[in-house]
């Protein structure tokens, strides 16, 4: 008899402690988004009216408590001069674009280095952005590819998350690439190949990470507006950038990263056959929005990062060097020109990242990536969908 009731008790307990820990999760949430509501007709003005009494309500009230505040009501904290938002519409995005990983293994004692490149292909995309992020889902349909014959065949998975806020915007990347080309071959006078350029097909090379920025001026500058097309910029304005930054890099052949023709000129210390890196430190930057005729746009943003490189790599004879370097850079480099009349768009748009580093060790690899696009968009109304169907699913009765 004492299990029967004991149990119950602990399963409700324990749930109503869940629910109150989720509440404050999404609460903080919202906080943090600047998110607020007026409270007006039915709405709750906070997730702990959400009725929670009873077991059914209990298991509906982190539910219903997320769909209340991903619908209700922003208060407005920028400059409605300046921006124009759309966040209560789906924005639908066409893209043919290209992406791209690659990187240069350098011996600083003799100056030589080789630079691994992928075969570049151009893909038709489907790029979607909601509220607060962006997300572009590669269809595998090629539109142009590289020359295989001269350059090998290069297999990717790239994938990019765009989270965008009203000060804070933060870019989340995976990307793992295998099948090289060797672009400064015909550097080397040894280099007597039929072919342009030293393929390499076994190399592989994987680049993790997240990159933040505050948006200075972010009552009048928006930064969705460049790059997510959840809003409008009304007038031209511009902001200091200021973030942190975080890489992990690795590249790794099933063979030396350095093969004959190109061995006699590296230094033994450089005869690598995998390596891999982790790069952090802080940016500061600037980005500018020149508003035409109110419907063009054109965007460029640049910052500079300095931070720590920690590095380690195994050389063919199996040993093992490591690490940890001050002063490496990197450089981001962003821009947008579009057309826009608040329902469809056409544009095209380019961001690059580089990760350089110069000092007095026997090898280093610097390596940049980044994407290429045009595209066409359009922005879909989903207010009226949305709450029929939150309401079908009990999420919401007002």
């Amino acid at each position: 008899m004492t299990d029967t009731v004991a149990h119950p008790l602990f399963f409700h307990m324990s749930l109503k402690l869940f629910v109150i820990l989720i509440s404050l999760v999404v609460n903080l949430s919202a906080a943090l988004y600047g998110q607020e509501n007026p409270g007006s007709g039915k709405s709750p003005s906070r997730v702990s009216e959400i009725p929670h009494r009873t077991p059914r309500e209990l298991w509906m009230w982190p539910h219903r408590g997320f769909a209340m505040i991903s619908t209700r009501e922003r208060k407005i904290n920028y400059d409605t001069a300046y921006i124009k938002s759309f966040y209560k519409r789906i924005v639908i995005t066409v893209p043919v674009s290209t992406r791209f990983l690659k990187f240069t293994l350098s011996d600083q004692k003799t100056g030589n280095k080789l630079t691994f490149v992928p075969n570049l292909q151009y893909n038709l995309g489907l790029c979607v952005s909601s509220r607060w992020a962006s997300f572009i889902l590669n269809s595998g349909v090629k539109v142009l590819t590289g020359d295989s014959v001269k350059k090998g065949k290069t297999t990717y998975r790239d994938y990019q998350l765009h989270l965008y806020g009203r000060k804070i915007n933060t870019d989340l990347f995976v990307q793992q690439y295998k099948g090289f080309y060797i672009r400064n071959s015909q550097t080397y006078s040894a280099y007597t190949g039929d072919k342009p350029y030293s393929v390499r097909s076994d190399v592989k090379a994987l680049n993790i990470g997240a990159s933040s920025v505050y948006v200075v001026n972010h009552r009048r500058f928006s930064y969705g507006n460049a790059f997510a097309f959840v809003e409008q910029q009304k007038k031209s304005a511009g902001s200091l950038l200021i973030g942190v930054y975080y890489t992990y890099f690795a590249a790794s052949g099933d063979q030396s990263m350095v093969q004959q023709p190109f061995r006699n000129s590296f230094d033994t210390l450089s005869i690598i056959k995998k390596g891999y890196s982790h790069n952090a430190g802080l940016n500061i930057g600037y980005i500018y929005t020149r508003v035409f005729f109110k419907k063009w746009y054109a965007t460029a943003c640049v910052t500079q990062g300095v931070g720590g490189e920690s590095s380690v790599y195994t050389r063919d004879d199996n040993t093992r060097y490591s690490q940890f370097s001050a002063g490496a850079g990197k450089l981001s480099a962003s821009f947008t020109f579009r057309y826009d009349n608040t329902r469809y768009f056409i544009g095209t748009m380019g961001m690059f990242d580089a990760f350089l580093f110069r000092g007095k060790v026997n090898s280093t690899f610097d390596y940049s990536f980044g994407k290429l696009m045009m595209y066409a968009g359009y922005r879909f109304s989903v207010l009226k969908a949305e709450k029929r169907i939150l309401r079908k699913l009990k999420l919401i009765d007002y």
